[in-house]
């Protein structure tokens, strides 16, 4: 299947970002949906994620994980400041993707990925959490379609269920199912 490509990424990104700038004034302490984190835990640990896939890009790892210790934001950092990280390590991210040759791959700790597969895999992690994190402040959230059947169609994915998935007809809801994440 297609991997999703940088310019599919960098959607998903303004997408999450939008969303996530439009309820910093909002109490990142309530848990973020059904996760066991709060708001403020669930950005912290997407923006820990996204940069982790772009130092494995960039360093073009090809076993295991670079070795470094988890990105941890201020505690005293405020719902924007998060926001502002998750969108400079997204766009570190965007730019690894770009400026490494198209046949690079770099290993998740287990198997060698793909470019689009990166990219797949950050664009699941940014609108499930942007979705996480949304759904605990009670605000909707619905990413295009197009970006959700991009991210779906990839192979990357071994955490998608993709029975569940395919039960569903539209992208979002059916993202959503396959994250075990209930389908409204």
């Amino acid at each position: 299947m297609d991997p999703v490509t940088a310019d599919e990424l960098a959607a998903v990104v303004e997408c999450s970002l939008d969303a996530l700038g439009d309820v910093t004034a909002l109490d990142w302490s309530t848990a973020a949906g059904t996760l066991e984190w709060s708001c403020r835990q669930t950005v912290d640990h997407l923006a820990d994620c996204t940069l982790s896939f772009a130092l494995q890009i960039a360093t073009g790892a090809t076993s295991g994980f670079v070795p470094i210790e988890e990105l941890r934001a201020s505690p005293t950092a405020t719902p924007m400041e998060l926001v502002f990280l998750v969108g400079g390590v997204s766009r570190l991210l965007l730019a690894a993707v770009r400026a490494s040759d198209p046949a690079t791959t770099a290993s998740d700790g287990v198997v060698e990925l793909a470019l689009g597969d990166w990219c797949a895999r950050a664009a699941y992690e940014l609108l499930l959490h942007t979705h996480d994190v949304l759904s605990g402040l009670e605000r909707p959230f619905e990413p295009p379609a197009e970006l959700c059947r991009s991210v779906l169609a990839s192979d990357a994915l071994w955490m998608l269920a993709r029975g569940r998935a395919a039960a569903v007809a539209s992208p979002w809801q059916a993202l959503l199912e396959g994250s075990g994440r209930p389908a409204r």
